[in-house]
C-alpha cells in the first residue's frame, strides 16, 4: 500500500522458551528476541514495522516477554512505529475449555495476546463492512466465497503480565466501569488493554502473481495500517518534519481524533460474547479506523 516506499522483509527462525497451554500443545511460539536483537543492531531500520504474528501471553515466559517488550520500547526511542496485529481469536478462540490457565490450577480466564500486550507497540485489530463499519468476527462455516472457514474474532484483551501504561489512564478505566462488573474474574483490570486502532480485516482483498483473491485476519489490518502510517510520515517529511515514531502517547493524548470511532460489535471467543465494542476506546477495534487526511493534519499540527 505504499509504493514506492521501499519494502523490507524479515524472516527469523528459532524456537523460544515456552509453556504449554491448551491452545498450544507444541512451541509454535515465535523467536522475537532473536528478531528485535537483530534489528537494533542494524544502522538504518524501516520507520514503521508491521508484525502479523502473536502467541497466548501465558506460553510465553514472562522474564522473556518482558526483556522482548523492554527492547520494543527500545525501538520506540530510535523514532521506530512498530505495530503488531490483536490475533484472530477474539478472547482466546471459540473453544471455551481452552480458555484456561496454565498454571495447573486449570482456571478459566480470557486468553490475552503476546506481542499484543506489550505496552510498547501499537497494537490493531480488524473491522469489517462499511458505513458503518464492525468489529470484525466470523462463526466457523461456509463464507461468501463458498468455502469452509474457520471461527475468526479481533483480538482483544488485558494483560497479565504487564500494567496499564499511564497513556491509557484516561480511557480504559471509564470503559472498565462500564461493563457494571460483567467477566470480573475472567481478565486484569489493571492489565494493558488491547488493541489501540483497527482497520478493515475480514475478506480483504488482495492481488498477488496475477491473481485477485481475499484473506481475512489482522494479518491484513495490521500492515494495512502500517501502511497509513507510513503514507502520514512521507507527508511528515515532506513537509520538513520528524516522522511519528512511538505512535501511542500522540495517540492517546491526540491523534485518536484521526480515527472513525467504530460503534458495534463484541470481541467474542471463549463461548461469550465478551467485551463489547462502545463509543470512545474500546478493547476491540481501539479508537476505530484511520482517517488519513485527518491523521496527517493533525501529526503536522502537533510539532511532530
Amino acid at each position: 500500500m505504499t509504493y514506492p516506499q521501499p519494502v523490507t522483509s524479515y524472516s527469523t527462525g528459532g524456537s523460544p522458551p515456552f509453556i504449554i497451554d491448551a491452545n498450544t500443545p507444541t512451541d509454535t511460539n515465535e523467536p522475537y528476541l532473536t528478531w528485535v536483537t537483530y534489528v537494533m543492531g542494524l544502522k538504518d531500520i524501516p520507520q514503521v514495522i508491521s508484525s502479523s504474528y502473536g502467541d497466548d501471553e501465558q506460553t510465553v515466559p514472562e522474564a522473556y516477554a518482558k526483556r522482548v517488550c523492554q527492547q520494543f520500547a527500545q525501538l520506540g526511542a530510535r523514532g521506530i512505529s512498530l505495530f503488531v496485529s490483536s490475533g484472530d481469536g477474539g478472547l482466546g478462540g471459540d473453544d471455551p475449555t481452552a480458555c484456561i490457565t496454565n498454571d495447573g490450577k486449570n482456571t478459566s480466564t480470557f486468553l490475552p495476546a503476546f506481542p499484543a500486550s506489550c505496552p510498547y507497540v501499537t497494537t490493531v485489530g480488524a473491522t469489517e463492512q462499511f458505513e458503518p463499519e464492525v468489529s470484525a468476527y466470523r462463526q466457523a462455516g461456509l463464507g461468501p466465497d463458498n468455502k469452509t472457514h474457520g471461527f475468526y474474532a479481533s483480538g482483544s484483551g488485558f494483560s497479565y503480565y504487564f500494567n496499564r501504561p499511564s497513556y491509557q489512564d484516561a480511557v480504559v478505566p471509564a470503559y472498565i466501569k462500564s461493563l457494571n462488573g460483567a467477566y470480573d474474574g475472567l481478565y486484569n483490570k489493571n492489565g494493558r488493554g488491547y488493541p489501540d486502532v483497527a482497520a478493515q480485516g475480514l475478506y480483504f482483498a488482495f492481488w498477488w502473481n496475477g491473481t485477485e483473491s481475499s484473506i481475512s485476519g489482522t494479518s491484513a489490518s495490521c500492515p494495512l495500517m502500517s501502511s497509513v502510517i507510513s503514507l502520514v510520515n512521507d507527508a511528515l517529511i515532506s513537509s520538513g518534519k520528524s516522522p511519528l515514531g512511538f505512535l501511542n502517547p500522540w495517540l492517546y493524548s491526540k491523534g485518536y481524533k484521526g480515527f472513525t470511532d467504530i460503534l458495534s460489535g463484541d470481541s467474542q471467543g471463549c463461548g461469550v460474547t465478551g467485551f463489547p465494542v462502545t463509543q470512545g476506546w474500546d478493547p476491540i477495534t481501539g479508537f476505530g479506523t484511520p482517517n488519513f487526511p485527518e491523521i496527517v493534519a493533525l501529526a503536522k499540527g502537533s510539532g511532530w
